[in-house]
């Protein structure tokens, strides 16, 4: 037998057993994920993403990182027992943590958006509303709730601002509360304003990237 057969026999072998070993793990912590939540295991991880997205969302408008607070998730140190308690949290008030959940969403797009944007400069003339960022895909350029972004530029800042959730349609970009002072001074990096607009502003002159000026400042 040629060294090639025998090589491709041990390649082959090898692939067998790794499939097997990952069929064998996925297994696995799929019965040990089942006998912790019980035969509910598969609503139980839906829900529970959708919470997860929903506690780091608030923990970003409201503390500037994506660390949920530990009123949601208990003070227990194991994994699987805070899963369960913010699942139960969840249930108590989903429609409020599917909102955080979408502001979650709408800021991962902005940094997208943003990060885009800033490849160009600033003064070639900043493009009015995401929907004409064509470099990204079609679902990137929206906000959670299906709207587009607007843009807005003074020097060498950018504010990247979603409608938010009591925005129903687009919201005009020309009309947008949103001074050029404030996106100038403005010591945050994301905030939600009083009329619900969500405001992410970052610095082209920065050395940080678009999320890590969310969390830590321009």
């Amino acid at each position: 037998m040629s060294k090639s057969r025998i090589a491709m026999r041990v390649v082959g072998v090898i692939v067998i057993f790794i499939g097997l070993l990952f069929l064998l793990v996925d297994y696995s912590l799929r019965r040990s994920f089942r006998e912790a939540f019980g035969p509910e295991f598969d609503n139980d991880v839906r829900d529970l993403g959708v919470a997860l997205k929903g506690a780091a969302g608030k923990a970003l408008l409201e503390h500037g990182n994506i660390i949920p607070s530990q009123s949601g998730m208990g003070t227990s140190t194991n994994a699987i027992d805070m899963g369960k308690k913010l699942v139960a949290a969840y249930r108590k008030d989903p429609e409020n943590y599917k909102k955080y959940a979408k502001v979650f969403e709408t800021c991962l797009n902005a940094f997208d958006v943003g990060e885009e944007v800033l490849k160009n400069p600033l003064s070639t003339g900043t493009p009015i509303t995401s929907a004409e960022v064509s470099s990204l895909r079609p679902e990137q350029r929206l906000d959670a709730w299906g709207h587009p972004f607007c843009l807005v530029t003074i020097d060498s800042r950018l504010a990247v601002i979603s409608g938010g959730p009591e925005a129903h349609a687009p919201i005009s970009c020309q009309k947008i509360g949103v001074g050029k002072r404030e996106i100038l001074t403005s010591k945050r990096s994301l905030y939600e304003l009083p009329s619900g607009e969500l405001v992410l502003i970052l610095d082209k002159n920065s050395s940080k990237r678009s999320d890590e000026q969310a969390l830590h400042g321009p």
